[in-house]
């Protein structure tokens, strides 16, 4: 029997708990009128391997691998690359971290309406409300300790997400893509409309934490991005934008065998974090390997914490000036999310925090920036 509408999980490096109790929610509907795609975005292998043995277990769903650890997460590329592969009238964009009341996919089948996409009311649980005590209790014995508006769980028709090419994939790591979707449609002329009643019900979990952005770390982490990620929402707003400016090829995604090539470099080049070599490398140097897979390593120079160095800083002797790690990996991060998000590439900080490895296949994109 054909399904009305296919719900789309994105994953990556998530706790496959959640991801359990979340299907078993939908294996417990009344209706079985959907199909599940599961996107599992460039999780390291010890994730992708667990998170494929628990979709495994249930037979609607599909699981599919793409990107590779290398590349920044990007939720846009992971729902885009669902939504291609969607074959039903109607998809609902969901998230790993909820659980469906027993009603829901019923409930859908009622609402749908091709002239519009629905957003639903989601009640947060307590952080002692985990997923061994969530699995203890039904919907109803869950007490959220408060509800809300969601923003990128939703349904919506198939032809509308394909009509305005999905997400806009210039948006990285955390926010606003969500609501830029839902301008664009309701700028392609579709109706926005609220559903009240609870249906369902999200799991407690840390928020993101948008002050360590300011902090180096070995999970890539680029300072503002939540700022710059809202400038892009506000001027799609203001050019009244229906499909995504800069947009990659819709659908497309890299794959695992991609980081194979880079692997490979033509080029390498090796420096420390002098501000001047840094950015003439960035801004000239880089720009000028078209068709090159480029290998790029800065590493910090301990003389820059020398104390010869900081006496000539004192006395305001001529010295090369340095940048800190944190402002090499944010000068390379912007690089990818302004120029190279359509390109291969592979992206890496050391875990003593003295080295970041960046690596990108010039030769082709997956589409022109």
């Amino acid at each position: 029997m054909s399904k009305f509408f296919t719900i789309l999980y994105t994953f990556r490096n998530r706790d496959i708990y959640r991801v359990r109790l979340s299907l078993r929610s939908l294996q417990q509907q009344k209706d079985s009128n959907f199909m599940v795609v599961f996107v599992d975005y460039g999780s390291d292998p010890d994730y992708g391997i667990a998170v494929k043995k628990v979709v495994d277990d249930f037979d609607f769903v599909t699981y599919h691998y793409v990107a590779h650890p290398g590349l920044l997460w990007n939720k846009s590329k992971a729902i885009n690359y669902g939504i291609y592969k969607a074959t039903t009238p109607y998809v609902f964009l969901a998230d790993v971290d909820v659980i469906f009341h027993h009603s829901f996919s019923a409930v859908m089948q009622q609402l749908a309406t091709p002239v519009g996409f629905y957003l639903f009311t989601i009640g947060y649980l307590p952080k002692e409300i985990n997923t061994k005590e969530a699995q203890k209790l039904s919907f109803e014995q869950r007490k959220p300790t408060h509800t809300g508006d969601t923003f990128g769980i939703g349904l919506f028709p198939l032809e509308a997400l394909q009509r305005v090419e999905g997400l806009d994939t210039f948006f990285h790591f955390y926010g606003s893509e969500d609501a830029d979707l839902n301008a664009r449609l309701q700028q392609a002329g579709y109706v926005l409309k609220y559903h009240k009643p609870l249906l369902i019900q999200h799991l407690w979990h840390p928020r993101y934490p948008a002050k360590r952005d300011t902090q180096l770390t070995v999970q890539p982490r680029l300072s503002n991005v939540q700022r710059i990620n809202q400038r892009h929402l506000q001027w799609h707003q203001e050019i009244k934008a229906i499909l995504p400016c800069g947009k990659g090829i819709f659908g497309n995604c890299y794959v695992k065998e991609d980081q194979l090539i880079l692997e490979k470099p033509t080029k390498t080049y090796q420096l420390f974090n002098i501000s001047a070599h840094v950015i003439h490398f960035l801004e000239v140097v880089l720009p000028a390997l078209q068709g090159e897979v480029v290998h790029f390593v800065c590493k910090e120079d301990s003389y820059s914490h020398s104390l010869k160095y900081q006496v000539k800083q004192f006395l305001g002797k001529h010295t090369q000036p340095y940048l800190s790690m944190k402002q090499v990996n944010d000068l390379v991060l912007q690089q990818i999310v302004f120029y190279y998000r359509n390109c291969n590439y592979s992206y890496a900080v050391s875990q003593d925090l003295k080295e970041i490895c960046f690596t990108v296949d010039l030769s082709k994109q997956l589409s022109n920036v």
